[in-house]
């Protein structure tokens, strides 16, 4: 019997130049044409040729960076930072705060509330200006929010910018009628423009409005204090805006202010104390508790310390710089005083008081050169101001004492004057 082979096991008839053998003669001929075309174009080719080459490499290197490259670390959440800034506000330590809340504001730009902290907490470091740029941010947050446009109104009232600060506080009532915090802050501003009137008013309506604010009653405290000098009634009122916010410095710098006028200086000297501790470089109360050691306790070296530590923190403080020069003169060290009224002049002050001094500690070391100038400025400041004689006086006379005595006005010329020197 014939059995058949399967077909894939047949014998096939084996040719003389197999068909793989002719593909590899064809592609050895074509490949060797195209080299030697290649070459002999090579000026033309070689460009094209190299930055094909160039690329591939450097794709193959990117490839193995990213191969080897560590993994990610995982992004901080902000929800941390700001609970930590949180709890450094609540205790009173609003410089660490302060520095915390900027440090995160790029991950959360468009929160109204850490902008209006870090507003406010500008304002109580006597930094008005950056507050200024904060509220303004804070504005931009939430425009809607009646708190931004109060806390912006509070920070321009305290660059002195009053009649943005009257807006602001405007459009804060224009969102919120009655809202305690912007009316508070439109009554200091009305203070500081000389219109206890309106201040009076406004501070009214934001009693009645929230008579919890703390706002309210801290400013209620100044007018007491400043307008009124009912000073126990600004006590209390004070203490009431402590209760609500015992947290924040200004209320007890301003609480320390008015145990000093009531000859509580050891009071005074616990609450600035109790500031400094949480807040090391808060100017307002460096400036209290060296001004209490000296016209308290007539401990003029205590006071120096203080008083260099607020220097070197604002080297542009007025306050600090003007009664720097005052211990200094009284410890002797008028070199010290000198320099430190040199400073002064370099700053923005305009107070009469201070070119009154500068040019005096210059007469006393004997250089009426550079006091004449400073002596000249304070001069025409004062007669601006028309509020004091006494100190106009002495200008006159430092002035004639440096060989510049003041000319006599000239007399006004009336009518009746004209037609008479006319006869």
């Amino acid at each position: 019997m014939y059995l058949r082979t399967p077909k894939r096991y047949q014998k096939q008839r084996r040719q003389i130049v197999s068909r793989r053998f002719g593909r590899v003669i064809v592609m050895t001929v074509l490949v060797c044409g195209i080299g030697w075309f290649l070459y002999d174009r090579r000026e033309q080719f070689a460009p094209t040729i190299e930055q094909f080459i160039n690329t591939t490499v450097n794709q193959a290197q990117n490839q193995m960076a990213t191969m080897g490259a560590p993994t990610p670390l995982p992004t901080t959440d902000p929800a941390e930072r700001v609970n930590r800034a949180n709890q450094a506000w609540d205790r009173g330590a609003i410089e660490e705060a302060l520095a915390e809340y900027q440090e995160i504001l790029d991950a959360a730009p468009n929160n109204a509330l850490l902008h209006q902290r870090i507003t406010l907490g500008l304002v109580m470091q006597g930094r008005a200006e950056e507050a200024v740029v904060a509220a303004e941010r804070a504005v931009n947050a939430d425009p809607f929010s009646a708190d931004s446009w109060a806390l912006q109104a509070f920070a321009l009232s305290r660059a002195d910018r009053e009649n943005e600060a009257i807006s602001s506080a405007l459009q804060s009532l224009s969102l919120q009628p009655e809202n305690a915090k912007a009316l508070a802050y439109l009554s200091e501003t009305y203070f500081d423009l000389d219109r206890p009137d309106l201040a009076q008013e406004a501070i009214a309506r934001a009693l009645n409005a929230d008579p919890n604010s703390y706002e309210a009653n801290y400013v209620n405290a100044l007018l007491q204090w400043q307008v009124d000098f009912l000073l126990l009634d600004a006590q209390d009122s004070l203490e009431a805006a402590s209760a609500e916010a015992p947290n924040l410095p200004m209320i007890s710098v301003d609480r320390g202010w008015v145990e000093w006028n009531l000859g509580n200086y050891d009071t005074a000297e616990g609450l600035f104390t109790q500031v400094l501790e949480l807040n090391p470089n808060n100017l307002d109360a460096l400036y209290g508790i060296a001004f209490l050691y000296y016209s308290a306790y007539g401990d003029a070296n205590q006071s120096l310390s203080y008083l260099e530590r607020c220097t070197a923190a604002s080297p542009d403080n007025v306050t600090c710089l003007s009664y720097l020069a005052t211990v200094q003169s009284a410890l002797g060290d008028q070199a010290g005083a000198l320099g430190s009224y040199r400073r002064l002049m370099t700053t923005d002050t305009r107070n009469p008081r201070h070119f009154l001094d500068a040019g005096r500690a210059y007469m006393n070391s004997g250089d009426c050169a550079s006091a004449l100038p400073v002596l000249r400025e304070g001069y025409e400041l004062q007669r601006e101001a028309g509020d004091n004689p006494d100190r106009q006086a002495l200008f006159e006379e430092y002035l004639a004492t440096c060989g510049s005595p003041v000319a006599a006005p000239l007399p006004e010329v009336t009518p009746e004057a004209t037609e008479e020197s006319q006869v």
